[in-house]
């Protein structure tokens, strides 16, 4: 029997992801306006110190360098304030790829596993044109393959394939389920290969983030800068019209939206949850950028749309 060759938009193949690089390239892809991107490169450092520019005033704590007390607003408030700086310095890019089964789902252009392998894709490319460091890690039910961080064009290939080696088994897979031990593994994994100073960006289906996930999460971001991209498909936020049979591989139940509003319930549940954990993460300055797989990611990018994201200004 031959290999069946499926359509790139239902398992991605290599010469599908390298066309991200010439996107990334061109440079037409960016939004013009100042949003807080995906697209992983050099960020303001989170350290404090001397740099070159100015970010803001705060009260003077024991051990600030008393080189960058703010002589003036000290003299007006009588209260002694430091003046602190946004430091410029490279930040190496680490992303943590879904390719589960639970992955493995499209209604529309896209499945899931596709369009956060697109993600990745251009993550990766924009990475490497800034001149930071980029790799990451990209798992299964099967196991995970881990490429080191590193400043060049063939690695960012090796990582591509990788992805397409996870991503074409994903056809085969006999069951699908949601999978949370398997992130919170991944998490801690994560935790335990990066040091400090990185951009992690997490790709996945954010809504079977647990406890213990999140608590990874908000430890890395102590040190780190974390973007979590919540893929999510048409038919996640509204289920279909007519009859439907529902299933979680073990029970079925018959679906109507009609009957008793469930499917104004369901569109609510789902709305709601995923309100929360924006909310949850924005105190924690962690934004979450949603793409949908019925929109091309490049399309996405460039013009801001099917993107909520939620950072705290203050």
């Amino acid at each position: 029997m031959g290999t069946t060759t499926y359509p790139a938009k239902v398992v991605t193949n290599l010469s599908d992801l390298m066309r991200f690089e010439y996107m990334v390239q061109a440079g037409n892809i960016l939004p013009k306006r100042n949003i807080y991107s995906i697209l992983a490169g050099q960020h303001a450092a989170k350290m404090r110190g001397r740099g070159l520019d100015f970010e803001e005033d705060r009260l003077y704590v024991p051990g600030d360098d008393i080189r960058n007390i703010d002589w003036k607003v000290t003299a007006r408030t009588n209260e002694t304030y430091s003046k602190v700086f946004n430091e410029e310095k490279e930040r190496p890019t680490f992303t943590l790829l879904d390719q589960s089964t639970m992955m493995f789902f499209g209604s529309q252009l896209y499945v899931k596993s596709v369009t956060a392998a697109h993600v990745a894709a251009l993550t990766a490319f924009y990475t490497i044109k800034r001149g930071d460091r980029f790799g990451g890690l990209i798992f299964n039910e099967d196991g995970y393959d881990y490429v080191e961080p590193k400043r060049n064009k063939a690695l960012v290939e090796h990582f591509l394939q990788l992805v397409v080696e996870r991503n074409k088994v994903l056809p085969l897979r006999k069951k699908i389920a949601l999978n949370s031990a398997l992130l919170e593994d991944m998490l801690n994994r994560t935790r335990s290969l990066i040091t400090h100073d990185y951009v992690i960006t997490v790709i996945t289906n954010l809504l079977i983030l647990d406890e213990d996930c999140k608590h990874y999460l908000k430890s890395m971001a102590n040190n780190n800068d974390i973007i979590l991209v919540h893929v999510e498909d048409p038919m996640d936020r509204q289920l279909p019209p007519g009859k439907l049979i529902l299933t979680d591989g073990k029970k079925q139940i018959f679906w109507k939206n009609s009957n008793n509003n469930w499917g104004e319930k369901y569109s609510s549940f789902y709305e709601s949850r995923l309100d929360a954990l924006i909310e949850e993460f924005r105190h924690y300055r962690i934004p979450v950028s949603i793409m949908s797989t019925a929109i091309p990611v490049e399309k996405q990018i460039k013009s801001g749309i099917g993107r909520r994201v939620k950072k705290d200004s203050n």
